[in-house]
């Protein structure tokens, strides 16, 4: 118990937000169909006709860290998007975000509104926005870790940019629900797009962290670079390195229900 404590306390404090509501908010929705019954069961769901029309506005926020749990495949399912979220999160958090909380969050918000509006016209093809929002985290890390050489399913190896287009492909192989994967790639690839690669063309960046947000959580260091265009120095890109090796055990697809 004291070594889970150590390693809850190491954890960024955003990514432990992230974490700690997604296996709260999930074991929260399994005991409340428990306790009261199937008729609950998608009490966390995202759905606009109930948000609008029935003023369930928590949904707002609940589906973006429910998944449907139980002690079968779907648990199983559960606990590599845990992973998922949780590994991909630190690595963003401590090297693209190191010491810019502002910016990260401001990420979360935009990936966020993105995928509810999306998620608007889709409605009935996905309730979980949670696997549109990993999903957009990994798409961001795949950007951030291109050359990072990561282990899929029976010792496949391939660089990091490819790991969302893996994860896509296998999903269609299965013929499994793609749009939640679809939506984060896309949410994803758009940020990326307004913040690093249009500026790099020689267009303005379209998207600047508010300065409200810094001013509750303004950077810790001179290294920072915000979103103003102030550089103060590069942020750290792939730290990991050509040669390192992440394992993603058995490759169960994200976000089957």
């Amino acid at each position: 118990m004291d070594e889970i404590a150590t390693w809850y306390k190491g954890i960024p404090t955003i990514t432990k937000f992230l974490f700690t509501n997604f296996v709260v908010i999930t074991l929260a929705g399994y005991f409340v169909v428990i306790i009261f019954g199937p008729r609950l069961y998608g009490i966390f769901w995202y759905s606009p006709f109930l948000i609008f029309t029935k003023f369930q506005i928590w949904r707002f926020y609940t589906a973006f860290f429910y998944v449907p749990f139980g002690f079968d495949l779907k648990g199983l399912s559960y606990v590599f998007q845990a992973y998922f979220l949780y590994r991909h999160s630190l690595e963003l958090e401590t090297s693209r975000f190191a010491g810019r909380k502002a910016d990260y969050i401001y990420f979360l918000l935009v990936e966020a509104g993105l995928i509810l509006i999306l998620g608007w016209y889709i409605e009935y093809i996905t309730y979980h926005l949670s696997e549109c929002l990993i999903m957009a985290i990994i798409y961001l890390w795949s950007q951030e870790f291109r050359d990072t050489i990561v282990t899929f399913l029976f010792g496949i190896r391939f660089k990091g940019a490819y790991f969302p287009w893996v994860l896509l492909a296998f999903e269609l192989i299965q013929m499994q629900n793609i749009w939640p994967t679809a939506i984060g790639i896309l949410s994803g690839h758009i940020y990326y797009y307004l913040m690093d690669l249009y500026p790099a063309a020689g267009g303005p960046r379209l998207l600047n962290t508010p300065r409200w947000l810094y001013r509750y959580f303004p950077p810790l260091s001179s290294g920072a670079r915000t979103s103003f265009g102030t550089a103060f120095s590069a942020r750290n890109q792939n730290t990991a390195g050509e040669g390192s090796t992440h394992k993603w055990g058995r490759g169960r697809r994200l976000g089957s229900s």
